[in-house]
């Protein structure tokens, strides 16, 4: 099976026939996603964009008071969202010793409330969907740690109000909050901790408090993490708690051979990877998984040609793009995946290459020169 070059360009391209990036066509309520996932795939691919402008604009203009990005124009923050706007920016060269000016131009975007101080989380929610209670939020607490201000009157730049916004989300135990509302996961720690190793801020979190918290929802049993402490072990949060033990430099509080021997578990008969035992394989887990083994040096444990033939026959033929199964239509988070873990694949031989894809950064999850140009530290995986 060959790779579809010029057809994923192709199929990228036409997430781009709108008026406006604003229109790009992504799930509404997944917007900053779908851009991170288009940026990063047009740059794993080599091929210039042509909507940087718009792009970055479109980036900033989610961006709220609070610091913190949605995953669209006028959506709540939250920490995944601001991590993909991070990773965007920093593709797209923008630097974040600037001011947003979609902040500033019409005043704070909360508008009149300040949601991260409310004290009752107890919400209603109309029949139409469309707005909260008001009488439920404006209980006010005058005694939370992280205050976000109402009414901001100094400029600050997008590196000093993003960190205050994630480092807002952290916990005193390690955990860290997706938004306001307090829902804690392992993707969030990752997302908190590379926004604040990108931002040049991780000096300001308990390293230890971190890594304790990750230990909590590891098994010495099963060798494997899970999402929240008891809950069943999933690929996609091995990768998540893999990755931040690496920005921590506490990789080695694990048993890095057992957890690299339940990863190697999960390739399936037709190469591809499954999140959990017992389940369907998915292009995701291409990338969560084999990332997973390049950081524990382990990526010899599985058949990486079978996993790249898996890969390859999830590309539509017709349309380009890539798509969960064989089969199956492409969809742009797919496309990212197969291509970030085809471009893994291809980097880790020179002598094997095959394909022209920019090397990806396994702890990061964008292209290694994106990361030697913003002089972030690679922790030693820079050898790819």
């Amino acid at each position: 099976m060959i790779f579809l070059e010029e057809k994923h360009i192709k199929y990228l391209n036409s997430y781009t026939i709108v008026t406006s990036v604003e229109e790009l066509l992504f799930n509404e309520t997944l917007k900053m996603c779908g851009v991170f996932y288009f940026i990063c795939s047009c740059e794993i691919l080599s091929y210039e964009i042509d909507k940087k402008e718009e792009l970055i604009n479109f980036i900033l203009k989610c961006q709220n008071a609070d610091g913190g990005f949605g995953n669209n124009i006028n959506y709540d923050s939250h920490i995944v969202s601001t991590h993909y706007a991070i990773l965007s920016l920093l593709i797209l060269n923008y630097s974040f010793d600037t001011v947003n000016k979609y902040i500033y131009k019409d005043g704070n975007k909360l508008n009149d409330i300040d949601r991260a101080n409310c004290k009752d989380e107890k919400r209603e929610i109309d029949l139409n969907y469309e707005n909260l209670v008001s009488d439920q939020i404006n209980n006010i607490s005058s005694d939370t740690d992280h205050k976000i201000n109402k009414n901001v009157q100094n400029e600050q730049t997008i590196r000093e109000i993003t960190s205050q916004y994630v480092l807002s989300l952290l916990n005193t135990d390690g955990s860290v909050k997706g938004d306001i509302w307090g829902e804690v996961d392992t993707r969030f720690v990752y997302s908190a901790v590379s926004c604040l190793t990108i931002l040049n801020k991780m000096h300001l979190i308990s390293i230890e408090n971190i890594s304790s918290y990750l230990l909590t929802n590891y098994s010495i049993c099963g060798n494997s993490f899970s999402w929240t402490h008891g809950n069943e072990y999933h690929a996609a949060s091995v990768f998540c708690c893999i990755a931040t033990l690496a920005l921590t430099q506490k990789l080695y509080l694990i048993n890095e051979e057992k957890v690299a021997h339940w990863l190697s578990l999960r390739q399936t008969n037709n190469g591809g990877f499954n999140g959990r035992a017992e389940k369907l394989t998915d292009t995701c887990y291409s990338w969560w998984i084999f990332s997973s083994l390049i950081i524990l040096k382990k990526y010899k444990w599985i058949n990486k040609n079978s996993l790249k033939k898996y890969i390859l026959l999830c590309q539509d033929i017709n349309s380009g793009g890539i798509s969960d199964n064989p089969d199956c239509l492409p969809d742009i988070c797919h496309t990212f995946f197969g291509l970030a873990a085809l471009s893994l694949i291809d980097n880790i031989d020179d002598s094997e290459k095959q394909f022209n894809l920019k090397k990806m950064h396994p702890v990061y999850a964008i292209p290694i020169d994106t990361v030697k140009k913003r002089n972030l530290p690679s922790f030693g995986i820079d050898m790819l």
